[in-house]
């Protein structure tokens, strides 16, 4: 993966924003990138002074206080990590003002506020809507400021997320060690106990998949550019999230990578699909990556490698997108 261009921080000012921003901070230094600090101002929720002032006034009061808290976060974000940080308050929809925000970024940050497990499971807020719909990748973060990411975790499942993830992971902290986990949810070791296999072939045939499953991912982190000094590999049974949950606490990791498969909104809403269960359950941050986000870094990575696609068989979501003018608030 190539170094990050921009950054774009989302924050509320809660304090899962600021370890956000934070974070955004510390990787826009070590990509030397541009960052973006922007403040959404909802107009729905500007109601108490309209009654006697009209309905202007709140709102200009809301975002002047935001400019001054954004002005001292730059302040402090240059005074720390050397990067000139802009930032913009807007009067909008705050998922609809971010994401729109959004398209002229390479990555978005947002915190990610606790809640029930249950609740998170079945709706949720802007971070929810964004990731189901969002087409950059998203750092939800949810640890505070602890240094850069030293320990990344990316379930793999060999699908063409799988190097995207490896892509992303390996290039966002370029120190950091890259745990590459396959989760193997299948019932061919229960069909064979009922087929009265002896343990010891049982015990074979484990260890002749799990090798041959090793191989494969190392063979995918190496098309991915990932040194072998910095790769560990492991196989897993059971559901997804759960393995990759265990191992992640494990392995101490303090990111995990992954990539957001296509789902009905039904399923993704009332059931929740291994990143939503991530999301509402991990500890650590949690990096996740849109299809528009895989086809984009996998299109990249095609074309430094010399394998570029013919003209027509391009996809057009692998083109980067033109940035898109955010309406700021005067």
């Amino acid at each position: 993966m190539k170094r990050l261009e921009s950054i774009l921080v989302a924050t509320d000012f809660s304090d899962p924003a600021h370890h956000a921003v934070r974070k955004a901070a510390l990787l826009a230094e070590h990509h030397d990138a541009r960052l973006t600090l922007l403040h959404v101002v909802n107009p729905a929720g500007s109601t108490s002074l309209r009654q006697w002032f009209g309905p202007s006034i709140d709102i200009d009061l809301k975002v002047a206080q935001a400019r001054a808290t954004l002005r001292r976060f730059a302040a402090e974000i240059d005074g720390r990590h050397g990067v000139a940080a802009r930032f913009q308050v807007v009067v909008g929809e705050a998922f609809d003002e971010i994401r729109r925000a959004s398209e002229g970024a390479e990555l978005l940050v947002l915190g990610k506020r606790g809640r029930s497990r249950i609740r998170n499971l079945v709706t949720g807020g802007t971070a929810d809507r964004l990731l189901r719909l969002c087409r950059r990748p998203m750092l939800i973060v949810k640890a505070p400021l602890d240094g850069l990411y030293r320990s990344i975790l990316v379930p793999v499942d060999f699908t063409a997320s799988s190097q995207a993830c490896l892509l992303s992971a390996a290039g966002l902290v370029r120190t950091a060690k890259i745990h590459v986990l396959h989760a193997l949810d299948s019932n061919d070791e229960f069909e064979m106990r009922m087929a009265d296999v002896p343990d010891a072939e049982i015990r074979d045939h484990r260890d002749i998949v799990d090798a041959e499953l090793n191989i494969r991912m190392q063979g995918l982190a190496a098309k991915a550019e990932v040194e072998s000094s910095r790769l560990a590999t492991a196989v897993r049974r059971g559901p997804a999230w759960a393995s990759t949950l265990d191992h992640a606490g494990k392995q101490g990791a303090d990111l995990i990578v992954v990539g957001k498969h296509g789902a009905s909104a039904v399923a993704e809403f009332l059931l929740g699909s291994v990143t939503r269960r991530l999301l509402a359950e991990s500890t650590c941050d949690l990096m996740v990556l849109p299809r528009a986000a895989v086809e984009t870094l996998r299109a990249r990575h095609d074309v430094q490698a010399g394998r570029a696609l013919p003209a027509r068989g391009r996809n057009r979501d692998a083109r980067p997108l033109a940035p898109t003018p955010s309406r700021r608030a005067s």
